[in-house]
């Protein structure tokens, strides 16, 4: 008589897998959609590609140990930061400006965004320094003080760099730190101050770019077309045909796509920067209210899938952990603010739908923080079963 075990690799996440197919077939059709092309040279064919080369390296970060990965936190932090200061300093003939901003390295065909690699470059290395303060479980206020203050330091020169480049891009990173701040066991206490402050702040720089536009623009050096952009959104009355072209043109595409769409080859709707701010948009024409809950649900179901995974591994590994707090909050903000700004509920700030919007650096950036996901999910399984054997 044979026998047969029973057997599923450690290494095969089927949720996972199903999340990531799932993202990918959204995002190659949806950018099809915004720009119809067979070509492997076009939006579509491109978007595949950075897919493909995603999957590869979240294939390869299988072989790495956890402790690996994190030892790996100080040097991609550390690029990202030459990368940004090189970018800054740069020409416009490599770095041009772009919708108002100098994000952007232009190398041929080649564009590459170092904010995008710096966010989680900025999550690891910040889940690094937060799982080492909780190795000895319980820390005193001054122990709380001194992590709060080498979080502060550690962010501040990439938040600082990014900002002067892309506010909205900042504005990610900062409720990402502030996630992860709240999440590290720092006292009550000191959480109120940071909420507290956190809050003034917001408020008081809103106050300035509304009431006194000049002095934003010459001390804080925030944009004029970012202003702009907070004055329409607080005061719509305000909006010129120009400022409401994009959300406008957004929210009738939307409102084309009724209960279940026009198709994808039928879309009549022209949004500027559809395959990549406002790829929401061309999701809600091409397939109406349904398609639009679906891809919802797709990001609820990850953010679910997130949060699990970051209760059940502390135990075992609080790099992992830390780092998935981050990752989670990421995605939260880039999809609120995203999906916020197609619906004119929040300002347009160009931030993508992460997973979804056309761009090499972003869907590869994306790819790197699920490929440590995805190791995490993989180290946890291989953690039970070790308990069970």
């Amino acid at each position: 008589m044979s026998y047969k075990k029973n057997y599923t690799s450690p290494y095969y996440q089927g949720d996972l897998i199903f999340i990531l197919s799932v993202f990918l077939i959204i995002s190659v059709v949806a950018v099809y959609g915004a720009q119809p092309s067979f070509s492997l040279l076009g939006f579509p064919g491109k978007q595949l590609i950075f897919y493909l080369l995603g999957i590869l390296i979240v294939i390869g970060f299988i072989y790495f140990d956890l402790e690996q990965i994190e030892k790996l936190s100080i040097y991609l932090f550390i690029a990202g930061i030459v990368l940004l200061i090189v970018l800054k300093f740069s020409p416009e003939s490599i770095a041009p400006v772009k919708n108002g901003a100098k994000s952007w390295f232009q190398l041929g065909s080649v564009t590459l965004q170092p904010s995008e690699f710096m966010k989680i470059g900025l999550i690891m290395m910040l889940a690094s320094v937060i799982s080492k303060a909780n190795l000895k479980g319980s820390r005193s206020m001054r122990e709380d003080i001194h992590l709060l203050l080498k979080i502060a330091g550690i962010s501040a020169v990439p938040v600082g760099l990014i900002f002067m480049q892309d506010a909205g891009t900042a504005g990610i990173c900062l409720f990402f730190v502030t996630v992860m701040v709240f999440l590290s066991g720092i006292n009550w206490k000191l959480i109120a101050i940071i909420g507290g402050s956190g809050i003034t702040l917001v408020l008081l720089v809103l106050f300035l770019v509304i009431n006194f536009q000049d002095f934003s623009k010459e001390i804080l050096h925030i944009k004029p077309y970012q202003i702009n952009r907070v004055l329409t959104w607080v005061d719509p009355s305000q909006q010129t045909p120009n400022d409401k072209y994009q959300t406008d043109k957004a929210l009738t595409a939307i409102g084309s796509g009724e209960i279940f769409g026009t198709g994808i080859t039928n879309l009549k709707v022209y949004v500027p920067e559809g395959q990549t701010d406002f790829i929401f948009a061309v999701i809600g024409e091409s397939f109406g209210f349904a398609g639009c809950a679906f891809v919802v649900i797709m990001f609820f179901f990850l953010v679910y899938r997130l949060v699990v995974l970051i209760d059940k591994i502390h135990p075992y590994n609080k790099f992992a952990s830390y780092f998935c707090v981050g990752y989670t909050a990421l995605i939260v903000i880039h999809t609120f603010q995203n999906i916020g700004m197609n619906l004119s509920l929040m300002p347009v700030t160009g931030v993508p739908l992460l997973f979804i919007s056309y761009g090499g650096s972003s869907v590869l950036s994306t790819l790197i923080g699920f490929a440590i996901v995805y190791n995490a999910s993989c180290q946890l399984t291989k953690y039970k079963g070790y308990m069970f054997k």
